[in-house]
């Protein structure tokens, strides 16, 4: 398939990519007389230069479309001056946040930096995407400001403004592009990304660093052959949606979706537009989807962060053939499949396409659900939890409390890491049953008036009766010596930062990338979630009926008549079925003594200064 917005450049012993549009004869009096205008993509992985250009046509013809609308002349000159200076702040701005996140050494805090970097790039497209009003508006204000100092006359409805606030929003974008490139090490030069500006502005900004002799342009043919059974022809005006286009709607239908959990979906789905390019939706035959699956099989582990993979594109990585060992596995491949079934099945049911071939072709795994994820042997639970071990390391005398409580309260419930970290102080109460005694319980819901708590299914709302052995160890005290000492606090553990759609972040790095190294216990398959694991299991070898176990880790139940209709178990059945038969023993006499782990709650809170 051709693609005349996409063309290639060769330089040296390399060839890289340029964007280009061709301006349409009814408005390049609005350009200078030029009839078309190039973006460098000298940066981007080639595997992505092709999603990115279609993102540009899209910008481009929505450029093409305003100038349309018939609106005035502004003066050039203003503009270049303004764009220069936004440059030169864009520049320094890209700097000093590099800089900032490079002098973090940790590498898991480096890739934490990144996502942050991608974060905050995904919401403004998702914001240009869903409300472009709110973020004109907001470069409106600053235009307005430098306008009138300037002494310029504002007319948000003139051509040039359009065009300025046009280059303003490009400009911040490039932004995220430039400060990875820093934090990368690219060795690009302030130079470089002036070049680059002009490239994309087409504007001549920087008349002082043209010296160059471009390249011929070139037309560059994406390497695959497109096939399908139905004719451009016989397509219906939905079916004629691009994939992108058809992705872009799907995404912004989605309800409380985390900027991580947008990124991996994307990038999952976007792998047909490195497949095929954006065609069509309805050109997707059944014979097409089974190329897409057997050739994501293919795929090598890591393809966009190992050096030797990353420069090269779908295709090139696909006919590298790499070992078994080497490629992504089940997992993964079955991930890729569930997201774009998903978009398949939304685009089916909005008329996009007649069938979703991607359904039922999830591959088979070798081992069983179960043996995914290892779960820890009652050794192991005693090794985690012994005191020489677990006090010094959890620092738990230094305030951190979290890295204490967590395992502790997941181990006694099965609870989610997430729901665990997100308690807030009045999810921990108190439950009448039978009308007199009172049992302690963790209330985990999602709350309106709270975003940062979310579940991760309908069935995960439930209240977890709290384990006798956590009020032995003075939960119940420790919560209510928090209440009194700091009586704003709100969160159980005040001290975790959110950040990617949760608070996570910090114990599980402490528990998986150092605790369970430290003690010998990390291996692929046992991290945090191991702990979840153990519990069930251990329930299981205590022959307690699964519906009750169900209930207490917030596992659907399997059956329709339950989950729909099925009320709830009481807390005192789940506490009684459930809660009160764990109980860890290294054998049938040997029970694994938790309470050595007491603290004086009392003397470490009232040392804490707040």
């Amino acid at each position: 398939m051709t693609y005349t917005h996409l063309v290639s450049k060769k330089s040296k012993s390399s060839i890289h990519f340029h964007f280009r549009s061709i301006i349409p004869k009814d408005l390049i009096s609005y350009f200078n007389e030029k009839t078309v205008f190039q973006i460098s993509l000298i940066g981007v992985r080639n595997g992505e230069s092709l999603l990115l250009s279609l993102r540009l046509k899209r910008i481009v013809q929505q450029l093409y479309s305003d100038i349309r609308s018939g609106m005035k002349n502004l003066s050039l000159e203003d503009i270049k001056e303004i764009l220069r200076i936004e440059v030169r702040k864009s520049i320094l701005h890209s700097s000093h946040i590099s800089e900032g996140h490079n002098e973090i050494y940790d590498s898991m805090r480096k890739i934490e930096s990144r996502e942050k970097i991608y974060s905050r790039e995904i919401n403004i497209r998702k914001s240009l995407l869903t409300n472009s009003n709110e973020v004109k508006e907001s470069v409106d204000k600053k235009l307005q400001t430098i306008l009138e100092s300037l002494e310029i006359t504002l007319d948000k409805q003139s051509l040039n403004y359009k065009k300025l606030r046009s280059s303003f929003i490009d400009l911040y974008l490039l932004r995220f592009k430039w400060i990875k490139d820093m934090m990368d090490e690219s060795g690009r030069t302030d130079d470089d990304f002036r070049r680059e500006v002009d490239e994309k502005l087409d504007m001549n900004l920087f008349p002082e660093l043209v010296g160059q002799t471009q390249s011929q342009v070139q037309q560059v043919t994406v390497n695959q052959e497109v096939h399908t059974d139905q004719k451009v022809s016989s397509l219906s005006k939905h079916q004629s949606t691009s994939i992108s286009v058809g992705i872009d709607k799907f995404i912004s239908e989605k309800y409380k979706l985390t900027s991580k959990s947008e990124m991996m979906m994307r990038t999952h789905i976007e792998m047909l537009i490195e497949e095929f390019g954006d065609i069509s939706l309805g050109k997707l035959d059944r014979g097409m989807c089974v190329k897409f699956k057997d050739d994501i099989r293919k795929l090598p582990r890591n393809r966009s962060k190992i050096q030797q993979y990353r420069n090269l594109d779908f295709h090139e990585q696909v006919s590298l053939n790499v070992d078994e060992k080497d490629r992504i596995s089940t997992t993964t491949v079955n991930n890729i499949l569930g997201y774009v079934s998903s978009f398949m099945k939304w685009s089916r049911i909005n008329g996009f396409v007649e069938v979703n071939f991607f359904e039922g072709m999830k591959l088979k795994k070798q081992i069983r659900q179960r043996d995914e994820r290892d779960r820890f042997t009652e050794k192991e639970i005693k090794k985690i939890f012994q005191k020489h071990n677990y006090i010094e390391f959890t620092e738990v005398e230094n305030h951190k409390y979290s890295n204490y409580w967590t395992p502790l309260i997941s181990v006694f419930s099965g609870m989610r890491l997430n729901e665990i970290c997100s308690l807030y102080l009045d999810n921990i109460i108190q439950e009448k049953v039978n009308g007199r005694k009172k049992i302690w319980c963790f209330n985990i819901l999602e709350e309106p008036d709270r975003p940062d708590k979310h579940l991760k299914t309908l069935s995960s709302k439930r209240v977890v009766p709290i384990h006798d052995t956590l009020i032995d160890l003075g939960f119940i005290e420790f919560v209510e010596l928090l209440k009194k000492r700091h009586t704003n606090r709100q969160r159980l553990f005040q001290e975790l930062k959110y950040g990617e759609g949760s608070y996570i972040r910090n114990v599980s790095y402490f528990f998986n990338k150092k605790y369970l190294p430290l003690l010998g216990l990390k291996t692929d398959k046992k991290n945090f979630h191991s702990i979840r694991h153990t519990v069930v299991d251990h329930l299981k070898q205590r022959l307690v009926d699964i519906s009750f176990i169900n209930e207490l880790v917030g596992h659907h139940h399997g059956n329709i008549d339950l989950d729909r209709y099925g009320k709830g178990y009481t807390t005192d059945i789940i506490y009684n079925k459930c809660v009160k038969k764990i109980n860890y023993e290294t054998s049938h006499t040997r029970g694994i003594d938790f309470k050595s782990l007491k603290m004086d709650w009392k003397k470490i809170i009232s040392n804490r200064v707040w």
